[in-house]
């Protein structure tokens, strides 16, 4: 038994880091579509017409390809990957966009009550996504405890731990 220890505390560790890290970001990983935030936010499309569930959930939504078609029925620029959009629709299959941001499965977040009710701007958590031409291979800015807890400080919310950790 006092060999076992060793290997047992390593795999402890192994699986606990893994468990840690489950719900955490995508990286580097290639979206099915080269989208451009900035392009939308040109016209000044907010960013609640396509991640629509901000005001009411925990996830503000990816979009899915009907809430892409809404404009996109009929080609508006001449660039290739818009073109993906309307074969998507043609073919019946949902954008198969890559989450990323995401908190660790122990931890609540709900953008309803940091957007509506918080007031805070997406840029806040999301930096300058909004600007990007191409999508990014992970998050603008990478969401952390010390992060949160120090906004929590600066606007007077609660730190509790059990007010985010479930």
């Amino acid at each position: 038994m006092r060999k076992l220890l060793p290997l047992l505390i390593v795999v402890i560790l192994i699986l606990s880091v893994g468990v840690f890290f489950s719900g955490t970001t995508e990286l580097n990983t290639k979206q099915p579509i080269e989208f451009s935030h900035k392009k939308h936010r040109d016209i000044e499309l907010p960013c609640s017409v396509c991640h629509q569930y901000f005001e009411e959930h925990a996830s503000a939504g990816i979009p899915g390809g009907e809430i892409c078609m809404t404009c996109h029925t009929v080609a508006l620029t001449q660039n290739p990957e818009e073109e993906k959009i309307r074969e998507y629709a043609k073919q019946g299959v949902e954008i198969k966009w890559v989450r990323l941001y995401r908190v660790p499965n122990h931890v609540y977040f709900s953008h309803r009550r940091h957007v509506v009710l918080g007031k805070l701007e997406c840029t806040t958590c999301h930096g300058g996504i909004g600007e990007s031409i191409k999508p990014p291979l992970g998050p603008e800015v990478e969401l952390t405890m010390d992060m949160c807890i120090a906004c929590h400080q600066k606007m007077g919310a609660d730190t509790d731990c059990y007010a985010c950790h479930r």
